[in-house]
Order: structure tokens, then sequence, then C-alpha cells
């Protein structure tokens, strides 16, 4: 018998198995005759023991508990960069107010930009108007020097006036002498526009365009100055003389006072004979 069950295990072990669990299922006797069987044979137990080993036994890709601190690890170290991440990253309101931001500087970007603009149209016009003086100085000094040299030839020609006109004036009362420039120091080179020396009679003198009593003042001064510093240039009476185009009343009353021969243009304002009969 138990040859033939052995042939049975050998050539049939699932018919063999089936049959056992058909066994184990009707009768609960069996079960536990077949577990103190197993628990008598010392090659049954061996095998039932591998078997079970086979069965509660660990796979070797199962993770050690080494593996599962590693792996603890990284995912600590991957959560930790995650978090990294979400701190770096902004919100839609940060977004939102960079975007503000960003507006708001362009529009104050463009009002610079404006403002530049302004600056530099500002900047040529002011070029422009520089340019405008400038030219407008030249005109000017051209204007000046024009009347500059027309005021000098006024003045040379008033001066030439004056001195014929004395020189006429003292012919007509029978002195014969051309009136003429004289140049002298008085603390500084000084030219006297009229000087004429008659012998019994000097007259000396400046030409104006208007005098008043201040000039005349000034003109009389002048004139005395010279006969101190110049006593040789003086021959017979000194006759201080004033020659203007326009000669106020100031100026005529007080060169009665002093002595001062006045012409006015053609004609005299205080005669020669005047002057020459006060003591």
């Amino acid at each position: 018998m138990k040859r033939l069950l052995r042939e049975v295990v050998v050539s049939d072990p699932a018919f063999f198995r089936d049959l056992l669990l058909d066994v184990i299922r009707g009768d609960g006797r069996v079960v536990e005759a077949i577990i103190d069987l197993v628990a008598k044979n010392p090659e049954a137990r061996l095998r039932l023991t591998e078997a079970i080993a086979g069965v509660i036994t660990i796979p070797l890709n199962v993770a050690t508990k080494d593996d599962v601190n590693r792996i603890e690890g990284e995912i600590r170290s991957i959560k930790e960069e995650i978090n990294d991440v979400r701190r770096s990253m902004v919100t839609r309101e940060e977004v939102k107010a960079l975007r503000d931001d960003a507006t708001a500087l362009k529009d104050r970007v463009t009002r610079i930009e404006s403002d530049v603009k302004d600056i530099r149209d500002d900047i040529k016009n002011i070029k422009d108007d520089i340019k405008n003086i400038k030219d407008d100085i030249k005109r000017i000094w051209r204007a000046v020097s024009d009347i500059g040299t027309t005021l000098n030839r006024l003045t040379t020609d008033l001066e030439d006036s004056g001195r014929d006109w004395v020189t006429y004036f003292l012919s007509q009362r029978g002195y014969k002498c051309t009136a003429e420039r004289l140049w002298v120091d008085l603390d500084g080179v000084h030219e006297i526009d009229i000087y004429c020396n008659a012998g019994v009679i000097t007259v000396i003198g400046e030409v104006k365009v208007r005098v008043g009593a201040d000039a005349v003042d000034d003109v009389y001064g002048r004139v005395q100055e010279v006969l101190r510093r110049y006593p040789d240039k003086v021959s017979g009476k000194l006759v201080p003389v004033i020659y203007a185009l326009v000669v106020e009343p100031t100026a005529e009353k007080r060169a009665r006072e002093l002595g001062v021969w006045v012409i006015e243009s053609r004609r005299e304002k205080v005669a020669l004979k005047e002057v020459l009969s006060k003591p």
C-alpha cells in the first residue's frame, strides 16, 4: 500500500494533493492524524519546516532597514527641495505687484524720456538764443564802432570848428594867431583843444557839445593849472575860452563871473570884449 501511494504521489502529485485536501476538509480527525504523524516523523518535520520557510522567507529584493532609512532621508531631502522651490516661488499677488511696479517704472521712464527730450529742445533753443545774442552783440559792436567813429569824426570836426571860430573872432579884433592843440602834462598827458598865443593875449580852452556851470568851473581850473605849470606858454593876458554847440544859462552866468570867453556855435554868448574888460 505504501509503495502504491508513493508511486501515485510521484506520478501524479496533483491528484494526491487534491485527494488529501478533500480528506482534510471532510474529517477533522484525519487532520489531527496527519499533524500527529508529521510531528512524530523527523523527515516530515524538516520538509514541513522548509516548506513554511519557503513561504514566509522575505524575498531578496525586499529593502533592508538601512535602505528604508536611506530612502526616507532622500524623501526628506526632496521635500526640503520642494519647500525651497515653494519659498522661492512668488504668489499671484506678488506677481501682480511686480507687474504694477514694472508698469509704474515704465511710465516713469517714459516721463523721464519726455523730460529729457524737452530739456534737449530747451538746450537747442538756448543755443539758438545764444547765437542770436552773439549776432546781436556783433551788430551792436559794429554799431558802437560806427558811432564811435562818427563821434570821433564829429568831435574832430567840432574841435576844428571851435579852433576856426576862435581864430576868426580873434582876427576880427586884430589878433593874429592860429588856434591849435596843446599837449601838456597835468598829472597825465592831457590835450588842450584850443591854444592860441597872439603875444598880447593868450587864449586857452576846451570844445564841448553841451556846457553847464560845472563844465565852466572845470575848464577855468584847467587853464589856471596850465598857467601855473607852463608859464612860458602864456603871453600877455590869459583868456579862458569854451566853444560849445549848446550853452546852458547857468554856464553863461558862471562864465561871466569867472571871466571865461564863451562861443555858442557861431556867436559869442560871453563876448571877448567883456572878458578883456574884466580886471
